[in-house]
């Protein structure tokens, strides 16, 4: 009878459904992201396509003071490639702790892209507002 129980739970816990974890940082609604996926590539190319669309895109985040950026890659922070980066404008309601899940990590991020504005002191190739998914990307 005990090996019974025990093959039964094994076939219950084996077919049950594969629920995701959810990624470390800020994602308040949960649920789908249905926002057009664009590389940063493209978006630094042809800003004017993208200019106050909501876009979710993949890139290496550093936060710090006038310095919050989303990166083509993980080099080009760690050299200064400010023009291969994209800064970010925070939710207000991030807390501390989102916020150090995903600093200097590779992000999912989906936010209104403005392709008028450069963050600090004009450095960067865009910026990114209204941000509504902000999570480490595996």
């Amino acid at each position: 009878m005990r090996r019974f129980a025990i093959a039964l739970v094994c076939i219950v816990l084996m077919s049950a459904p594969k629920v995701p974890a959810q990624q470390a940082g800020y994602y308040p609604s949960g649920g789908a992201d249905e926002a057009p996926q664009v590389s940063l590539i493209k978006l630094i190319a042809n800003p004017q396509a993208y200019n106050h669309k909501i876009v979710r895109l993949i890139g290496y985040l550093h936060l710090e003071f006038e310095g919050n950026a989303i990166y083509l890659h993980q080099d080009d922070f760690e050299h200064g490639i400010y023009e291969n980066s994209i800064w970010i404008n925070l939710p207000k309601d991030i807390s501390q702790v989102q916020i150090k899940a995903v600093n200097d990590h590779y992000v999912i991020c989906t936010a209104r892209f403005i392709a008028s504005q450069h963050g600090h002191m004009g450095m960067f190739s865009g910026e990114l507002e209204d941000v509504r998914r902000l999570e480490t990307w595996r």
